[in-house]
C-alpha cells in the first residue's frame, strides 16, 4: 500500500431482516444503540477517519435522511455480500483503494480505522485483512463474544475492514465467497486451504504465514493479514451474541 494514500470506503448495510428486532428495523444495521442506528454509527467513525476520502453506502430500500447525508452515495441492496461489494467498488469509479467495512460495528472509530490502514503500510500486498489478538478484545470488552481461530501465534479473530485494490476483486471472489460461509467455523474455514493446512490447524501448527502463502497460491494475488490494535473493529453485534450489544451498550452510555 501506498504510505499515506487516501482510500474510498464501502460500507454495507444491506441484508434481510434477522429474528428478534423490533418493528420497523429492516435489518440488524438498522438497530439503535444507545439511541443511534448501528449504521449511524459506523459511517460516522468512517467520515471520522483522516485517510478516507469518499464513501458508498449499500442500504435496503427508503433509509432514513440522518443516515445517508453521511455518504456520497447511496446504493440499494443487491440481496448478496459480495454482489453489494462489487457494486460499491464500481459506484467508487477510479479508487485506487477500497475499504469495505460492515455496518454493526458499534465501538469503531476514525482512530480505529486510520489504525488498521496505517498497519497496512507494513506490508506490501493486493488486499489486507484486519485480524484481532483475543487478549486484546477480551481485556478491553470483557464480556463480549466471538469466534477465535488458534495459530501458532495465537487465538485471532477477523475484523470486519478488508482493504483492497478494486482489480483484484473479480480474482479472489471464489474464495471470500467460501469464507464468508465458512466464516464461524475454524475447521471448516482451515479446509478451504487443503487437508495438510487443516491437520496443520488441528496440531496448533498453522501459521499466519502458512494462511497467506495458501491464498496466493489459490488466487496469485497477496493477501496479509494485519494485526489491528484496536479491538473495535471486530466487535461486531449479531442475533446470536447479545452479549455484544450489551457491552456496546453500556461502554456507549458511559461516554
Amino acid at each position: 500500500m501506498t504510505p499515506k494514500a487516501a482510500v474510498d470506503a464501502a460500507v454495507l448495510a444491506g441484508g434481510g431482516r434477522e429474528g428478534g428486532l423490533p418493528e420497523g428495523v429492516p435489518n440488524k444495521a438498522f438497530l439503535p444503540v444507545a439511541g443511534k442506528p448501528l449504521v449511524q454509527r459506523v459511517l460516522e467513525a468512517v467520515r471520522a477517519s483522516q485517510r478516507v476520502r469518499r464513501m458508498v453506502l449499500v442500504v435496503p430500500a427508503a433509509p432514513p435522511e440522518e443516515v445517508t447525508r453521511l455518504a456520497d452515495w447511496v446504493l440499494q441492496d443487491r440481496g448478496d455480500l459480495l454482489a453489494n461489494v462489487e457494486a460499491a467498488t464500481r459506484a467508487l469509479d477510479q479508487a485506487e483503494w477500497v475499504l469495505a467495512c460492515a455496518a454493526d460495528l458499534p465501538l469503531l472509530t476514525g482512530k480505529a480505522v486510520d489504525s488498521f490502514l496505517q498497519a497496512c503500510e507494513s506490508r506490501e500486498a493486493d488486499f489486507y485483512y484486519g485480524i484481532v489478538r483475543r487478549e486484546d478484545l477480551e481485556a478491553r470488552y470483557p464480556g463480549a463474544r466471538k469466534t477465535f481461530v488458534r495459530v501458532r501465534e495465537g487465538f485471532f479473530t477477523g475484523s470486519s475492514l478488508v482493504l483492497f485494490r478494486p482489480a483484484v476483486l473479480e480474482r479472489v471472489r471464489p474464495l471470500l465467497q467460501q469464507a464468508v460461509e465458512a466464516r464461524k467455523n475454524p475447521a471448516r474455514l482451515a479446509s478451504l486451504f487443503g487437508g495438510g493446512y487443516v491437520v496443520k490447524y488441528l496440531t496448533g501448527r498453522l501459521t499466519v504465514a502458512d494462511v497467506e502463502r495458501r491464498a496466493r497460491e489459490l488466487t496469485g494475488l497477496r493477501g496479509a493479514a494485519v494485526v489491528c490494535p484496536d479491538p473495535e473493529v471486530a466487535l461486531d453485534v449479531d442475533a446470536d451474541k447479545p452479549q455484544n450489544l450489551q457491552v456496546a451498550e453500556q461502554v456507549l452510555l458511559r461516554a
